[in-house]
């Protein structure tokens, strides 16, 4: 394949579609019909059958100074798929291939029993997947990452997945019930999880961790609570914890008999500073892999940071609409009074009444906003009072 010179492949149809793929680009994305084309190598129908072998006879260099070893290829590394065709599963079992995100759009089954596929990540927020993971080749999956809502994924896994990592749906509102994960018995013997969140908004309930008892190496990025049941998990031998706003209750670093690597990124400032000294103190105390902790962080940081609730708007309302956020959240960080938070309300709110097209959905950002603000300040002011003071202002 010529880098740079577009080229027509058979990939629905005989030269159904031309490509030109840059020198250097390791990967093949192939979008829905209707999504942005120039985020994609390929635009198909959501449910057309794919000629994977297509690519049988595309290389890397390196793989064609080898090609007696790749007689399916080796480019590229790594598939971007979002549609609801599954014969790359059978390709697989002639072609490894590194990595595969998957984004069906109905539900479907999928057995990867001899597929050889080293990572594979699939998500999926409306419907029903079921995965069946049995390994029967020399390669076998090495990592399993799913996302969406990960009620909707059954998995029947007799091989023993080294490693998961899941990222669930989760809401704006810091105010709703913590998420929990699904209990998912087959993954139960899993050594290493990440479990990412959004670092402002609904928690994540470390209690649907304990499922999991065999964990030696943890990850948690986002928002966590009940992080106390974390010493339950006894074998932890790798934790990482970042961007979570708050760890008040984090158990002792000296909870693990195993532990030999910390890291704490972007966490909580007051519990990150204890955290610090009892790495220190663990360092003295046995060889530690890399360890650290670092950029600890105010509650502010946070909220101005990953907290701001109108990255959905049009953009001259979101940008008209952030600016103003920030700038009052400085007053009221500072305020004495609260009538000088209400002020400042007031202030913002006076200003996006002036901004065109407020609908019901950004009225509900408005108002997260206006929570956010009010939990910024010093002083303690009533949920319901903020409230209050956002219906008689508003205009929208």
């Amino acid at each position: 394949m010529d880098r740079d010179t577009p080229i027509y492949i058979s990939l629905t149809g005989t030269n159904s579609h031309q490509i030109k793929i840059p020198a250097g680009q390791g990967s093949f994305s192939i979008g829905r019909i209707g999504m942005d084309k120039k985020k994609f190598d390929a635009l198909v129908d959501e449910n057309a059958v794919i000629n994977w072998d297509v690519f049988n006879t595309f290389y890397t260099p390196h793989g064609q100074q080898n090609a007696h070893l790749h007689p399916y290829g080796d480019w590229p590394r790594f598939f971007y798929y979002w549609g609801n065709d599954i014969g790359f599963v059978e390709w697989a079992k002639k072609r490894a291939i590194e990595n595969f995100f998957w984004q069906p759009s109905r539900p479907l089954c999928l057995d990867l029993s001899d597929a050889q596929i080293r990572n594979l990540a699939v998500k999926s927020t409306d419907n029903p997947i079921k995965l069946t993971l049995d390994q029967y080749n020399n390669i076998g999956l090495y990592s399993l990452h799913l996302s969406g809502n990960i009620e909707l994924f059954e998995v029947a896994a007799k091989q023993e997945i080294p490693h998961i990592r899941i990222e669930p749906n989760t809401e704006k509102d810091q105010s709703l019930s913590a998420y929990q994960l699904p209990i998912i018995p087959d993954l139960a013997k899993v050594s290493s999880l990440d479990v990412i969140v959004k670092p402002i908004g609904q928690a994540f309930d470390c209690e649907s961790l304990l499922q999991f008892s065999h964990l030696k190496s943890l990850n948690l990025t986002g928002n966590i609570t009940n992080i106390v049941c974390l010493k339950q998990l006894k074998q932890l031998e790798r934790i990482g914890i970042r961007y979570a706003i708050n760890l008040e209750g984090f158990p002792s670093l000296n909870t693990w008999d195993n532990l030999i690597s910390f890291i704490g990124w972007n966490i909580d400032e007051k519990t990150g500073k204890r955290l610090n000294a009892e790495l220190k103190q663990l360092a003295k105390e046995k060889q530690l892999d890399y360890s650290s902790v670092s950029k600890l962080r105010s509650p502010v940081w946070f909220t101005t940071e990953y907290g701001i609730p109108f990255e959905n708007w049009e953009s001259k309302n979101a940008k008209i609409a952030t600016k103003a956020y920030k700038a009052v959240l400085k007053d009221i960080v500072k305020a004495k009074t609260e009538q000088e938070v209400k002020l400042s309300i007031e202030h913002f709110i006076a200003l996006i009444n002036t901004l065109p097209n407020i609908e019901t959905s950004e009225r509900e950002d408005t108002g997260i906003a206006i929570q956010q603000l009010v939990e910024a300040s010093t002083l303690e002011i009533d949920q319901d009072k903020a409230n209050t003071w956002f219906d008689e202002m508003r205009d929208f």
